[in-house]
């Protein structure tokens, strides 16, 4: 993203909040599955973890990760929004409302 965005945003040829959200976006996609990842892992890798600490690590890393699958589906269209292709970024944006509903089901 950056390689082909940021040229374009460095000469103003772009929405400059929109680059900052969309690069804060992939961040915080970016470390939210890392985050999911290590409690799942400390859930695996612990053998004589009690059942209430199980469960709240499997509660904390399925949390995460439904967080971090938002924001990566959120993705495309805040690209698209970027450049300017409007047309294309709602129907983006409508499919990922249909997904966060189907998700929140």
């Amino acid at each position: 993203m950056l390689v082909f965005l940021f040229p374009r945003y460095a000469s103003n040829q772009l929405n400059g909040v929109l680059f900052r959200v969309k690069l804060t976006t992939t961040l915080l996609t970016i470390f939210l599955f890392g985050i999911s990842g290590e409690y799942y892992l400390e859930l695996v890798g612990r053998s004589k973890t009690s059942i209430a600490r199980e469960m709240v690590l499997v509660q904390r890393g399925d949390s995460l990760f439904v967080v971090s699958l938002m924001l990566g589906t959120a993705m495309p269209a805040l690209i698209l929004f970027t450049l300017g292709i409007t047309d294309v970024a709602v129907i983006a944006t409508c499919l990922w409302a249909l997904y966060a509903g189907f998700i929140i089901q």
